[in-house]
C-alpha cells in the first residue's frame, strides 16, 4: 500500500478485535512523524465500534494481502460482486451542532435519532467491554474532560456504535455511527421517520445504508464498503453550497424538508433489500457530485 508517511504498525492479533486500552496506548506510542495503522488478521473481524473509531480518526485498518507478501488497507478495498452476508444490518450515521457551553449534553441527540429504528443505548465505554451504563450526564462529563475531540463506544441490544464531540468555532459537534442488527427490513414509513426525524433535530447531516459486510459480532474483513444507500440528509449550512440549476439523478429522489432558510435536502434512493453490486453507492456519489 502507498503510504506518504512511514507506518508504524500496531498489531492486533486477535480474531474479533475490541477498542481496548491497550491498542489506544499502543497507536499513541508512534514515533513523531509516523502514521499508526492497525494491522490484524486477514480474515478479522473487529467490532463496529472499533471500525468506527478508525474511520473517525483516519487510521488504517491494514491487513496482509491475498499472497501475504504486502499490506493493504481493509477499509479501501473495492466491493466486489458478492457480499458476504445476504441479509444487510442497518448502517445509520448523523451529526448535530450544540453551543459550546457546559449545558451542553451530549448523546441526546445520538439517541433520538436511534428511536426511529427502536433501538438505544444501554451502555457506553472509552474502551470494550464496555464499562458503565448509559448515562447522558456522565458521558457529557467525560467529554467535556476530553475535548477537542473524544469517543465513546455505546451498546445496546441490536445496536452497536461510535459516539463522538469535537469542539470547533462553532461550537461542538455531537456524532455518532452506528450498526443496527434487528435484521427488521428498512421499510418507506421508517425511512421517512428518520428523516423527519434528523429534521427535527437540525441535523447537520444523516446518512441511512444497508450493510451487507457487518452484523452484530463485527465488521468481515475488507467488507465495509458493502453498503446500499438508502437516504442521505445534508443541513442548511450544506444545502447553501448545493447548485440546483443541475438536473436531477434518475433514481433519486430529491426533496426540500423543513421551513426557509432552516431547509434541509434529503436524497432518497431506490429502497432495495438485497446487495446492489455497488450501484447505489455509485448512485449516490453522482448525485452529490451533480449537486456540488
Amino acid at each position: 500500500m502507498n503510504q506518504g508517511s512511514p507506518l508504524h504498525l500496531v498489531p492486533a492479533p486477535a480474531a474479533r478485535p475490541w477498542k481496548t486500552r491497550a491498542l489506544g496506548s499502543a497507536l499513541a506510542a508512534a514515533p513523531p512523524g509516523a502514521a499508526p495503522a492497525v494491522v490484524m488478521l486477514r480474515e478479522a473481524q473487529p467490532s463496529y465500534g472499533l471500525v468506527a473509531f478508525l474511520k473517525a480518526t483516519s487510521l488504517p485498518w491494514v491487513r496482509p494481502t491475498e499472497d501475504g507478501q504486502n499490506l493493504e488497507n481493509a477499509l479501501a478495498v473495492e466491493p466486489a460482486e458478492s457480499a458476504p452476508l445476504v441479509s444487510g444490518s442497518v448502517a445509520v450515521s448523523g451529526s448535530v451542532l450544540h453551543p459550546a457551553s457546559y449545558s451542553t449534553r451530549i448523546g441526546a441527540y445520538t439517541a433520538q435519532m436511534l428511536e426511529p429504528f427502536q433501538v438505544r443505548p444501554l451502555r457506553a465505554g472509552d474502551t470494550e467491554p464496555l464499562s458503565w451504563p448509559w448515562d447522558i450526564e456522565v458521558n457529557s462529563r467525560w467529554f467535556q474532560s476530553h475535548m477537542p475531540w473524544a469517543g465513546l463506544v455505546f451498546s445496546g441490544a441490536n445496536v452497536t456504535g461510535l459516539l463522538a464531540a469535537v469542539r470547533t468555532d462553532a461550537g461542538v459537534v455531537e456524532s455518532f455511527d452506528a450498526l443496527i442488527t434487528t435484521g427488521a427490513p428498512i421499510t418507506e414509513s421508517v425511512r421517512s421517520r428518520a428523516t423527519t426525524q434528523a429534521t427535527a433535530l437540525n441535523s447537520v447531516d444523516f446518512s441511512l445504508e444497508y450493510h451487507f459486510g457487518a452484523d452484530a459480532c463485527g465488521v468481515y474483513s475488507g467488507a465495509d464498503r458493502f453498503r446500499v444507500p438508502l437516504a442521505t440528509l445534508l443541513g442548511p449550512a450544506l444545502v447553501k453550497d448545493v447548485d440546483f440549476s443541475r438536473h436531477d439523478v434518475a433514481g433519486v429522489d430529491l426533496d426540500m424538508l423543513g421551513l426557509t432558510p432552516f431547509q434541509h435536502l434529503a436524497l432518497t434512493f431506490p429502497l432495495v433489500h438485497t446487495w446492489d453490486g455497488g450501484r447505489g453507492l455509485a448512485l449516490r456519489q453522482t448525485a452529490v457530485a451533480e449537486r456540488s
